[in-house]
């Protein structure tokens, strides 16, 4: 299958004493479903995935896939800096019936080439090669970076690597890549101010943390782009814009749940080492939200 739209990279809700909150995860799947989202990117950065413990990763996949129950794809998030980890992740992920994986780059430890991409063979051959693997390029957070050459022949060498999810702000990086991959390779960006330019360059679509708290203008953009309403895109890319710089572009996780009050849902804390926003920081971002007047 070839990935496509809006996949908000799902928040995972958590109660004060650090447990999930499955009730506030349910009310958050039916909310994005509700709004029209073409899938869900869980368990990834925004997703606090990394902080989970392995069991907590395999359960909240078990309950978003049961919740999901078909409706829409689901891509998990197996990534981690153990191989080993990630294998068993993955192996989970095609059993439990995802849709498919994604895969951040192995971060901390400086790597070349050639271990990376030994990295991603031990995952994709650990699983079916119809099973779609998307490479997960973030180099501000990981360290390492899947440049144009290494991801080629990971392409080339292995069947079920069959999209890219792209976080970097190096447009020019988007468009290399989109020229040389073929059209059936999904390219999802992560930078929201490119969601309608890099459509435009032949992206297939977003992976975005603000999609949890407003879904409403990323699908619009997404259907003016599919009927060639091009101008009425770039307005919702406007607001978006103007989303992404009220909700700090995602640069703090607690601001994103907190933000899930304002559509009356409840994002819960965020798992040390992050940090909780103040209460004055939190009235200062709901002054910004109320001057969006996108509720």
């Amino acid at each position: 299958m070839r990935f496509q739209g809006i996949y908000p990279a799902m928040l995972t809700p958590f109660e004060e004493d650090d447990r999930v909150d499955y009730d506030a995860m349910g009310h958050l799947i039916e909310f994005l479903i509700g709004k029209g989202v073409h899938g869900l990117f869980p368990l990834g950065t925004t997703g606090e995935g990394m902080l989970l413990s392995i069991e907590e990763r395999k359960q909240v996949a078990e309950f978003i896939i049961r919740t999901v129950n078909g409706r829409i794809p689901v891509v998990l998030h197996v990534g981690d800096i153990s191989t080993a980890r990630v294998v068993q992740l993955a192996q989970h992920a095609e059993r439990i019936g995802a849709s498919g994986i994604s895969v951040i780059c192995p971060y901390f430890f400086p790597l070349d080439d050639d271990a990376i991409f030994g990295h991603y063979q031990q995952i994709s051959q650990s699983v079916s090669q119809s099973f779609p693997l998307f490479v997960y390029n973030f180099p501000g957070n990981a360290r390492n970076e899947i440049r144009r050459p290494l991801l080629a022949r990971l392409i080339a060498d292995f069947p079920n690597i069959r999209a890219l999810k792209f976080s970097s702000d190096d447009f020019s990086e988007i468009q290399r890549i989109l020229l040389e991959t073929s059209d059936d390779f999904s390219v999802m960006l992560g930078p929201d101010q490119y969601v309608f330019s890099g459509l435009v360059a032949g992206a297939s679509g977003s992976v975005s943390g603000n999609a949890n708290i407003f879904p409403e203008p990323f699908v619009r953009l997404y259907q003016h782009y599919q009927k060639g309403e091009w101008e009425a895109a770039k307005k919702e890319q406007a607001k978006i814009i103007q989303i992404s710089d009220a909700l700090m572009h995602g640069k703090d996780l607690s601001v994103f749940k907190t933000a899930l009050a304002y559509r009356g849902l409840s994002g819960g804390v965020v798992r040390s080492p992050l940090r909780n926003i103040t209460a004055e920081e939190e009235k200062d971002l709901f002054r910004r939200l109320e001057r969006l007047e996108l509720k």
